[in-house]
Protein backbone atom coordinates (compact mmCIF):
# COMPACT_ATOMS: atom_id res chain seq x y z
CA UNK A 1 0.00 0.00 0.00
CA UNK A 2 2.57 2.39 0.98
CA UNK A 3 4.39 1.43 -2.11
CA UNK A 4 1.22 2.16 -4.43
CA UNK A 5 0.53 5.63 -2.77
CA UNK A 6 4.32 6.33 -3.17
CA UNK A 7 4.01 6.30 -6.92
CA UNK A 8 0.66 7.78 -6.72
CA UNK A 9 2.17 10.74 -5.73
CA UNK A 10 5.51 11.09 -7.42
CA UNK A 11 3.81 10.69 -10.68
CA UNK A 12 0.52 13.59 -10.11
CA UNK A 13 3.11 15.84 -8.62
CA UNK A 14 5.71 15.52 -11.78
CA UNK A 15 3.14 16.01 -13.91
CA UNK A 16 1.46 19.12 -12.18
CA UNK A 17 4.85 20.53 -12.32
CA UNK A 18 5.76 19.37 -15.96
CA UNK A 19 2.16 20.23 -17.32
CA UNK A 20 2.96 23.99 -18.21
CA UNK A 21 6.04 23.21 -19.90
CA UNK A 22 4.42 20.19 -22.18
CA UNK A 23 1.37 22.82 -22.69
CA UNK A 24 3.94 25.98 -23.84
CA UNK A 25 6.08 23.07 -26.40
CA UNK A 26 3.04 22.99 -28.96
CA UNK A 27 4.41 23.64 -32.76
CA UNK A 28 4.46 27.35 -33.92
CA UNK A 29 3.36 26.28 -36.90
CA UNK A 30 -0.01 24.47 -36.55
CA UNK A 31 -0.96 25.19 -40.33
CA UNK A 32 1.40 22.44 -41.33
CA UNK A 33 -0.25 19.83 -39.90
CA UNK A 34 -3.53 20.74 -41.32
CA UNK A 35 -3.78 18.68 -44.80
CA UNK A 36 -7.61 19.87 -45.81
CA UNK A 37 -7.62 20.84 -49.31
CA UNK A 38 -11.32 22.77 -48.81
CA UNK A 39 -11.48 26.64 -48.21
CA UNK A 40 -11.87 27.83 -45.04
CA UNK A 41 -14.97 30.57 -44.46
CA UNK A 42 -13.44 33.47 -44.08
CA UNK A 43 -12.65 34.48 -39.71
CA UNK A 44 -14.03 37.36 -37.86
CA UNK A 45 -11.72 37.85 -34.61
CA UNK A 46 -12.26 40.31 -31.52
CA UNK A 47 -9.02 41.87 -30.27
CA UNK A 48 -9.02 43.61 -26.58
CA UNK A 49 -12.45 42.32 -25.81
CA UNK A 50 -12.30 42.99 -22.14
CA UNK A 51 -11.40 46.69 -22.76
CA UNK A 52 -11.16 49.43 -20.01
CA UNK A 53 -13.02 53.12 -20.37
CA UNK A 54 -11.44 54.62 -22.99
CA UNK A 55 -9.84 51.69 -24.47
CA UNK A 56 -10.67 50.53 -28.14
CA UNK A 57 -11.76 47.07 -29.22
CA UNK A 58 -10.85 46.12 -32.60
CA UNK A 59 -13.10 43.69 -34.73
CA UNK A 60 -11.37 42.31 -37.48
CA UNK A 61 -13.28 40.72 -40.36
CA UNK A 62 -10.73 38.03 -42.61
CA UNK A 63 -11.02 38.91 -46.47
CA UNK A 64 -14.34 37.74 -48.44
CA UNK A 65 -16.18 38.16 -45.18
CA UNK A 66 -18.19 40.95 -46.80
CA UNK A 67 -18.96 42.50 -50.25
CA UNK A 68 -15.74 44.57 -51.53
CA UNK A 69 -16.50 48.12 -50.48
CA UNK A 70 -19.59 47.29 -48.85
CA UNK A 71 -20.89 49.76 -46.43
CA UNK A 72 -21.58 47.66 -43.26
CA UNK A 73 -24.45 48.26 -40.98
CA UNK A 74 -23.56 48.81 -36.85
CA UNK A 75 -25.80 48.38 -33.76
CA UNK A 76 -24.57 48.75 -30.43
CA UNK A 77 -26.50 47.63 -27.12
CA UNK A 78 -25.55 48.02 -23.48
CA UNK A 79 -25.35 50.58 -20.74
CA UNK A 80 -25.54 54.05 -22.53
CA UNK A 81 -24.62 52.59 -26.06
CA UNK A 82 -25.82 55.71 -28.11
CA UNK A 83 -22.70 57.39 -26.40
CA UNK A 84 -20.65 54.48 -27.71
CA UNK A 85 -18.53 55.16 -31.39
CA UNK A 86 -16.68 53.23 -33.62
CA UNK A 87 -14.92 53.90 -36.85
CA UNK A 88 -14.35 51.69 -40.01
CA UNK A 89 -17.71 50.08 -41.35
CA UNK A 90 -16.65 49.97 -44.85
CA UNK A 91 -15.48 46.79 -46.15
CA UNK A 92 -12.18 47.05 -48.21
CA UNK A 93 -11.49 46.18 -51.57
CA UNK A 94 -11.34 41.95 -50.70
CA UNK A 95 -13.98 42.24 -48.57
CA UNK A 96 -12.28 42.50 -45.00
CA UNK A 97 -12.90 45.13 -42.72
CA UNK A 98 -11.61 46.89 -39.64
CA UNK A 99 -13.68 48.16 -37.20
CA UNK A 100 -12.64 49.97 -33.99
CA UNK A 101 -14.95 50.08 -30.92
CA UNK A 102 -15.08 52.62 -28.01
CA UNK A 103 -17.62 52.67 -25.30
CA UNK A 104 -18.98 55.33 -23.68
CA UNK A 105 -17.55 57.65 -21.36
CA UNK A 106 -20.20 56.48 -18.88
CA UNK A 107 -20.64 52.82 -19.87
CA UNK A 108 -19.89 49.67 -18.19
CA UNK A 109 -20.81 45.99 -18.46
CA UNK A 110 -21.10 44.28 -22.00
CA UNK A 111 -21.66 45.65 -25.34
CA UNK A 112 -22.97 43.71 -28.48
CA UNK A 113 -21.69 45.03 -31.84
CA UNK A 114 -24.32 43.64 -34.34
CA UNK A 115 -22.57 43.75 -38.00
CA UNK A 116 -25.62 42.98 -40.67
CA UNK A 117 -24.82 43.29 -44.70
CA UNK A 118 -23.86 40.72 -46.89
CA UNK A 119 -22.61 38.38 -43.84
CA UNK A 120 -24.07 38.87 -40.00
CA UNK A 121 -22.10 39.03 -37.15
CA UNK A 122 -21.92 39.78 -33.82
CA UNK A 123 -18.97 40.61 -31.28
CA UNK A 124 -19.15 40.81 -27.66
CA UNK A 125 -16.81 43.53 -25.49
CA UNK A 126 -16.82 43.37 -22.03
CA UNK A 127 -15.97 46.99 -20.67
CA UNK A 128 -14.86 47.82 -17.13
CA UNK A 129 -14.22 50.70 -15.12
CA UNK A 130 -10.34 50.42 -14.94
CA UNK A 131 -7.57 53.30 -14.48
CA UNK A 132 -9.32 55.72 -17.09
CA UNK A 133 -12.47 56.13 -15.29
CA UNK A 134 -13.14 59.82 -16.57
CA UNK A 135 -16.11 62.06 -17.38
CA UNK A 136 -14.84 62.30 -20.81
CA UNK A 137 -12.26 60.64 -22.91
CA UNK A 138 -11.26 62.93 -25.32
CA UNK A 139 -9.87 60.43 -27.85
CA UNK A 140 -10.21 59.24 -31.57
CA UNK A 141 -12.04 56.01 -31.74
CA UNK A 142 -9.76 55.40 -34.99
CA UNK A 143 -6.89 55.50 -32.68
CA UNK A 144 -6.05 52.03 -31.86
CA UNK A 145 -5.80 51.60 -28.06
CA UNK A 146 -2.27 50.28 -26.55
CA UNK A 147 -1.38 47.16 -26.75
CA UNK A 148 -3.72 46.17 -29.93
CA UNK A 149 -0.58 46.27 -31.96
CA UNK A 150 0.09 42.78 -32.58
CA UNK A 151 2.48 42.65 -30.08
CA UNK A 152 0.60 41.56 -26.83
CA UNK A 153 -0.42 37.90 -26.10
CA UNK A 154 -4.37 37.31 -26.15
CA UNK A 155 -5.87 37.45 -22.60
CA UNK A 156 -7.08 33.69 -22.62
CA UNK A 157 -7.77 33.65 -18.87
CA UNK A 158 -5.20 30.78 -17.97
CA UNK A 159 -1.78 31.10 -16.43
CA UNK A 160 -0.11 29.85 -13.36
CA UNK A 161 -1.64 29.22 -10.25
CA UNK A 162 0.23 29.60 -7.14
CA UNK A 163 -1.63 26.70 -5.42
CA UNK A 164 -1.36 24.13 -8.22
CA UNK A 165 1.90 24.58 -8.30
CA UNK A 166 2.48 23.95 -4.96
CA UNK A 167 0.09 21.44 -4.95
CA UNK A 168 2.11 19.63 -7.05
CA UNK A 169 5.19 20.29 -5.40
CA UNK A 170 3.50 19.24 -1.88
CA UNK A 171 2.66 15.69 -3.98
CA UNK A 172 6.29 15.14 -5.31
CA UNK A 173 7.57 15.94 -1.61
CA UNK A 174 5.32 13.62 -0.20
CA UNK A 175 6.03 10.74 -2.45
CA UNK A 176 9.59 11.23 -2.05
CA UNK A 177 9.17 11.01 1.51
CA UNK A 178 6.90 8.03 1.42
CA UNK A 179 9.76 6.06 -1.11
CA UNK A 180 12.57 6.90 1.68
CA UNK A 181 10.03 5.42 4.84
CA UNK A 182 10.07 2.42 2.14
CA UNK A 183 13.77 2.16 1.89
CA UNK A 184 14.19 2.90 5.56
CA UNK A 185 11.58 -0.03 6.30
CA UNK A 186 13.58 -2.05 4.28
CA UNK A 187 16.98 -1.72 5.28
CA UNK A 188 15.81 -2.82 8.77
CA UNK A 189 13.90 -5.55 7.78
Amino acid sequence: MLKKLAVISLTAGALVLVAPAVASAAPSDLASFSDDSYAKPPQATVENSTVDLCEASTIVFGSGFFLPGENVSVGISGNNAANASYSGNVANADGGLVLSFRPPANGSGTYAVAFTGSASYTATITVSRGHDATVSCDHDPAVAAAGSDGFELALTGGGFSPWVLGGGAAALVAGGVLVAAGITRRKRA
